[in-house]
């Protein structure tokens, strides 16, 4: 539904933007770019095999404030570009860590492959970002839910 608060954009065919106007206070560590806003959080509706729907909040927002995330890929075309842009800066070896990232489960026991990869920033300029496969270790909905579950790094 949209109010006056809120205002739809089509990017392309498949790429719909809705913003809502609403103001709200930065309760976050991240600090925006003079001529540039960063994103703080990210909110993922990801259509699982069983044809479900798992809601998952991506929370960039981190205690140093220091905004190091650099790309989310979400398909073999965008593994392929990042792998690509690895192995001419990085090395062979880099990039194959990358597609294998994308192309095997992280776990023998994960039900899946991972759904999106993340890169970040380096904490050095000559040194090789970290890739974090993300979302595939567990099964939706787990057999028993649990009252709470958070885990950190």
């Amino acid at each position: 539904m949209m109010t006056a608060l809120n205002k739809e954009q089509r990017i392309t065919k498949d790429i719909k933007l809705v913003y809502n106007f609403e103001e709200k206070p930065n309760l976050s560590q991240l600090k925006a770019h003079k001529d540039r806003a960063v994103i703080s959080k990210i909110k993922a509706d990801l259509v699982l095999p069983n044809n479900k729907i798992l809601t998952v909040d991506i929370d960039f927002d981190t205690t140093s404030g220091y905004h190091d995330n650099a790309i989310m890929v979400m398909d073999d075309f965008g593994v392929e570009m990042i792998a690509t842009a690895f192995e001419v800066k990085y090395g062979s070896e880099h990039a194959e860590k990358v597609r294998d990232a994308w192309a095997k489960k992280r776990k023998e026991s994960s039900p899946r492959k991972p759904t999106y990869l993340l890169v970040q920033k380096p904490d050095l300029n000559d040194t090789v970002p970290n890739v974090y496969a993300a979302c595939g270790d567990e099964q939706h909905p787990p057999k028993k839910a649990p009252a709470s579950i958070t885990q950190s790094k």
